[in-house]
């Protein structure tokens, strides 16, 4: 999962004003140009290179509506259904729920490991049940990386400049190397 900086642009107080559901605001075109930027082109959850993904409120709109318009609950996700926001909107999640899992704002990396085969490793349970909730094991997530991990063994480049994905999971690699 990426550690993101939130930074509430000048321009959202004025998309949201008036607004009273969230389909309301008909052109996000440069909220998701500020969202792509703020995550470096990645997914929030994942940190898969976004093609096709949405803004996915982490703390769901019918659970926390006061939280609809709040900036720092708006990330990009991919569109992929079998993990990040998706798998997490289907989970079922109670809203107490929510405070035992990270959000990208919040995520203690400190708290996460990954293995060279490309598995997500929590040290915690609250890591532990963030992965599960967004299904981060994915099996091809995990293919993704381990395809990764085996490519870069003895590389001396900057492989997030390389890959453009997976920022986490790369520094744990040039840290091994």
């Amino acid at each position: 999962m990426l550690k993101i900086t939130k930074t509430k642009p000048e321009f959202f107080k004025k998309l949201i004003k008036g607004k009273k559901v969230w389909s309301d605001i008909k052109n996000r075109e440069e909220l998701n140009q500020n969202l792509v930027k703020e995550q470096e082109g990645m997914c929030a959850y994942c940190e898969s290179r976004l093609k096709d993904y949405h803004i996915d409120h982490f703390f769901k709109r019918d659970l926390f509506p006061k939280l609809t318009f709040d900036y720092d609950n708006l990330f990009l996700s991919c569109n992929c259904e079998r993990n990040c926001a998706k798998f997490k909107d289907r989970f079922g999640l109670k809203k107490e729920e929510f405070f035992n899992i990270f959000s990208p704002i919040d995520i203690n990396l400190d708290e996460f490991d990954y293995s060279l085969t490309g598995e997500i490793l929590g040290k915690t349970a609250k890591a532990k049940r963030t992965i599960e909730v967004f299904n981060l094991n994915s099996k091809s997530l995990v293919e993704k990386r381990k395809r990764i991990s085996y490519q870069t063994m003895g590389l001396e480049f900057d492989l997030f400049e390389i890959f453009g994905e997976f920022k986490t999971f790369l520094k744990v690699l040039e840290g091994i190397k």
